[in-house]
């Protein structure tokens, strides 16, 4: 027969290499927690008290001559954990998370590991057994001996680690005690909390700590709960704590739920966003743990303890759904510091955006996490909770109609229901209103700062802040030009009602676009800056061509023009080339009018300078601001000069009595 020949040095190779501090701490962690279950399994209910584990590390900021020490009491290399400590892979801690990777981790990290253990033999005889471990792919242990002991000694285990490896290793080992600490206090936190510590002495050079006594020193206010299991992750168990700030000091946040399988940190979540919390307390020197523990996280770890094998979402959805309402009860009086400033927000994002305004505001804050801050998260969870409310809804209404088209119809039966359907409808039709209506004040505030801005230019040859000012309004030169004739293309959007509201659902129009780009057939240098024909709802009664509407912008504040842009005359050339039969409408068919076109034509300027003198002779409008023309022959409508200031000002008016049921208040939404 011939077998697989294993190859542990090309394995270990491809082990993980660390990425921060704690990586690159693991092995020796890995260590330590074999000395802690070692410890429980032989003292068991009496480890807190009986127990002893020591742990010597020897860093530098050099890092040279690191090396590190761990020594315990508990039951020692044994016949059993011998034939585990020989087998890779081995089962023999399976029930407490073993995977039998601990010490492959050693050899990946250390160049020198040195082994003395004492145990009892199967005739409860005390031995020795000691042997130096290497990294090789035959012989991986050398120098193995067992002896016999004198009595008067206890079991124990003690292995020296020395050498760290230039592999990712030595790069991310610390330097430093306080990091020693930092990590070392972090990772066993829910031991050291626990019931079940043995007594941990922990000395980096000249500074020794006692655990988990030393955690009293960090650990102001805890609190466990149990709750009842969940359908998802079965039986969790949370514990909640108020650390001093040294907690967090060497990890990449404040505020921490940290998921443990077998007694060992394998992720820890920062919730630093949700919370909304910076240091919290009388001192500002408090920070928020939390410790998350259930047999679902112990039978979803990886190999190597350092990855649940769930998808990343789960750890967000055991926070939302599991933590965070003992988190929110845990933290009550910091987090309620942060309630006003969080209403306030939610308050302005349903002023902005309506279609989320489901509830009054108490209610609508009770569906935001506590602490939120960020306008987007709380958006979205507004935005989810009225979606999901809809789909309710939605159901209920198809449920009712699926039930009236039965037989058996109690009309009074439905009337609650069918009247509870309607006004929902209502609601959500008032809310999608409203987020309109809203979007219409944001453009006339925006326009009033362009106006001014544009004003601010007094040279009379710019028209860069035109064009931008023009551009808000109605997007400039939309158009696609074929290879066999012009074909000009609809806008996305625009905010034609600011001049008409005829306007508001034009659907086609050509901006900015010259004449002679709408057909070949016709050339010319005139080009109306807004041209809408007769592709407006409500417009058109029949198939033939009856109205035109033209607008012309000008620039605000303009008192200079050339002779040629006479608003009258202008127009006039434009409905000239209009009614030449020539040209083609934004479809590419013929433009085809008759002597009863009506024109509307707006020209939109400010009333000074040349204008003055050109539409002297017009007829003023109601509010004796505007002027208007309505042509004895040539064509039959109008030419409407319409002052910025007057544009905005009865923009305003038509959409006042939205704003006001909307709750809008007058103030422009861009005042600081």
């Amino acid at each position: 027969m011939t077998s697989l020949k294993p190859n542990l040095v090309k394995r270990i190779q491809r082990l993980p290499k660390p990425t921060n501090v704690a990586g690159a701490m693991q092995p020796l962690f890995e260590a330590i927690s074999n000395a802690i279950h070692s410890t429980q399994g032989k003292y068991r209910e009496d480890v807190s008290s009986k127990g002893r584990i020591f742990v010597t590390v020897n860093t530098n900021r050099k890092k040279d001559g690191i090396w590190a020490t761990v020594e315990d009491n508990g039951r020692g290399l044994d016949d059993d954990n011998w034939e585990a400590f020989t087998t890779t892979d081995t089962d023999n801690k399976i029930e407490i998370g073993g995977k039998g990777v601990g010490r492959l981790m050693w050899l990946d990290c250390f160049e020198e590991i040195s082994v003395n253990s004492v145990f009892l033999n199967e005739e409860e005889q005390l031995q020795r057994r000691s042997f130096c471990f290497r990294l090789a792919l035959d012989d991986q242990i050398k120098d193995h001996k067992v002896e016999n002991v004198l009595d008067g000694q206890d079991t124990s285990f003690y292995v020296k680690f020395s050498g760290v490896r230039d592999n990712g290793y030595l790069k991310r080992f610390p330097g430093r005690g306080d990091y020693v600490f930092q990590h070392l206090t972090s990772h066993f936190l829910p031991t050291f909390i626990g019931g079940r510590c043995p007594q941990i002495t922990v000395a980096v050079g000249d500074d020794t700590r006692h655990y988990p006594d030393a955690i009293s020193e960090i650990v102001y206010r805890k609190q466990t709960e149990t709750p009842s299991p969940t359908e998802e992750y079965g039986d969790l168990s949370l514990t909640l704590m108020e650390c001093d700030k040294v907690a967090s000091a060497d990890l990449k946040g404040k505020h921490f739920v940290h998921f443990i399988a077998h007694d060992r940190t394998v992720h820890s979540q920062k919730i630093d966003g949700k919370l909304g919390l910076d240091y919290f307390g009388e001192e500002s020197d408090r920070v928020f743990h939390a410790i998350v523990t259930g047999p679902f996280l112990d039978e979803n770890v990886n190999q190597e303890r350092t990855a649940f094998v769930f998808e990343d979402a789960i750890i967000d959805r055991i926070i939302n759904e599991f933590c965070v309402p003992y988190i929110d009860e845990f933290l009550f009086e910091p987090l309620a510091e942060l309630s006003s400033e969080q209403r306030g927000k939610i308050e302005q994002i349903t002023r902005t955006y309506p279609s989320v305004s489901f509830g009054d505001t108490d209610e609508l804050q009770g569906r935001v996490p506590s602490g939120e801050l960020k306008e987007d998260a709380i958006y979205g969870h507004l935005a989810r909770e009225r979606f999901r409310r809809d789909e309710r809804q939605a159901e209920k209404i198809r449920s009712v109609l699926e039930r009236l088209k039965g037989d058996d119809v109690d009309v009074e039966t439905f009337a609650d229901t069918i009247q509870e359907a309607s006004r929902a409808i209502e609601d959500a039709e008032q809310r999608s209103l409203a987020e309109y209506i809203v979007r219409r004040k944001v453009v006339l505030d925006f326009i009033d700062l362009l106006l001014e801005k544009v004003r601010d230019d007094t040279k009379d040859s710019s028209f860069q802040r035109e064009d931008v000012l023009h551009s808000f309004i109605c997007p400039l030169r939309v158009q696609t030009i074929g290879d066999t004739g012009s074909k000009v293309e609809a806008a996305a959007s625009h905010d034609l009602w600011i001049v008409d509201e005829r306007l508001t659902f034009a659907q086609y129009f050509s901006s900015d676009v010259e004449f002679s780009k709408l057909s070949e057939a016709f050339e010319s240098d005139e080009r109306p800056d807004v041209l809408v024909f007769d592709y407006v709802h409500g417009l058109r009664q029949k198939e033939d061509p009856s109205k035109v509407l033209l607008v012309e912008f000008k620039r605000p504040g303009r008192t200079n023009y050339p002779e040629n842009e006479n608003p009258q005359f202008q127009v006039q050339r434009y409905i000239q080339q209009l009614q030449s039969g020539k040209l083609s409408d934004v479809r590419g068919r013929p433009i085809t009018l008759n002597e009863q076109t009506i024109f509307y034509c707006f020209v939109i300027a400010d009333n000074v300078g040349k204008m003055v003198d050109w539409t002297y002779h017009w007829q003023r409008t109601a509010d004796g601001r505007g002027r208007i023309l309505r042509p004895d022959d040539g064509f039959r409508g109008s030419i409407e000069l319409i002052t910025w200031d007057a544009l905005i000002d009865d923009a305003r008016a038509r959409n006042q009595a939205f704003f006001d049921k909307a709750g809008i208040i007058g103030k422009s939404f861009f005042e600081t």
